[in-house]
């Protein structure tokens, strides 16, 4: 099995040198951004939450464990994607159930069962990093019922660009599943604090505190506007 846990302190802080000037920077090769060939078969996946590796206050970003995922279920599902996304809540539910950490390392053994509880075709998995004002989410996608790897891509970008790096990420895990997607403009300097404020208000809305949930809301629209449609969702 093989763990999310795969680069020491020294290779990330090394890996992060590799973001430079303004925009997203990929660590992997680009894919062609536009998928020729589309397959209309239904295709299935689930996006469980990402495990936080980050150097710089860990505790801190640690919200973002769901508030990531969540992020992308919705951009896939109201984009123009064909994908069939399963359900945040349900996932929710089956890692509880399994007891299972909802920020804690996940392997590929653990996600192909998760993956088969859910009746998902593919599941995606990975960690993200924060480190000074730099981010790096690591993602993999298998295939639950052969285990076959699908992507592994690592991409990386300023933490003011956090929206565009996340929507980017989207098009990029549609992309190596063959589907259409019409990606967002995302807001420039899009600052990581309305992720988190976002991302705290999905937690508070899932003890079933709204009103502290909108507290945070209310917070991440007046940081950006551009999750409202993510909070609309909800």
């Amino acid at each position: 099995m093989k763990s999310l846990k795969i680069f020491t302190a020294s290779a990330i802080v090394a890996a992060f040198v590799l973001v430079g000037g303004d925009g997203v920077q990929l660590a992997a090769q680009e894919r062609p951004s536009e998928v020729s060939a589309l397959n209309q078969d239904p295709k299935t996946l689930a996006i469980l939450p990402f495990e936080n590796n980050s150097i710089t206050d860990p505790e801190r970003y640690a919200p973002l464990s769901k508030g990531l995922s969540a992020m992308l279920i919705t951009d896939l599902n109201q984009s123009g994607s064909t994908l069939k996304l399963i359900e945040r809540t349900k996932i929710q539910d089956l890692l509880k159930e399994m007891a299972l950490s909802l920020s804690g390392s996940v392997n590929e053994s653990t996600a192909v069962s998760v993956g088969k509880v859910l009746g998902a075709q593919t599941i995606a998995f990975g960690s993200f990093i924060v480190l000074g004002g730099n981010v790096r989410i690591d993602v993999r996608i298998i295939k639950v019922e052969t285990s076959e790897l699908v992507m592994a891509e690592s991409i990386m970008g300023k933490s003011d660009d956090f929206l565009d790096l996340e929507r980017n990420l989207a098009k990029k895990i549609a992309g190596s599943l063959k589907m259409a997607f019409k990606p967002k403009t995302a807001t420039p300097k899009s600052d990581i604090n309305a992720a988190l404020y976002f991302s705290k208000g999905l937690e508070a809305w899932d003890r079933g505190n709204k009103a502290e949930a909108k507290r945070f809301f209310d917070k991440c629209i007046e940081l950006d506007h551009a999750y409202k449609e993510q909070i609309d969702n909800l």
